[in-house]
Parts: C-alpha cells; sequence; structure tokens
C-alpha cells in the first residue's frame, strides 16, 4: 500500500475521530507497522486535552493586581 498523503494531524484526527464515535481501536484502517497506523493510534489514544495547548501550571497563573 502507498504512503498515506495525508498529514500527520489529519491521521491523528482520525483516530481521535473514531474513538468518540466508539469504534474499536482495531478500526485502524492503516496498515500495521506504518507510521500512519502509530499515528492513527497515537490520536485514538491521546487524551483531547494533550491534543491542545498545554495547560498553565497553577504556579504561572496569572495573579490578580493587589495594587488597588
Amino acid at each position: 500500500m502507498p504512503l498515506s498523503s495525508r498529514s500527520p494531524t489529519a491521521i491523528s484526527d482520525e483516530g481521535r475521530h473514531a474513538r468518540d464515535r466508539g469504534d474499536p481501536i482495531t478500526a485502524n484502517p492503516y496498515p500495521a507497522e506504518s507510521e500512519a497506523h502509530w499515528t492513527w493510534e497515537r490520536g485514538y489514544r491521546m487524551p483531547d486535552a494533550q491534543a491542545q495547548d498545554p495547560p498553565t501550571k497553577p504556579d504561572e497563573a496569572p495573579q490578580p493586581d493587589s495594587s488597588s
């Protein structure tokens, strides 16, 4: 099978959407041992929070202005 012409982000999103639909991880359409297979599976397993920007650590959160 030829390499996928889809971007890694799009392939990862496919995996995440499959998980959201309730598809089993075995629904991965890419050949085992391929980079696309691994990328799809990573998207499937990655919690949504990690797919976004990392959260601010509590000690880095903006502090209210106490000068008023």
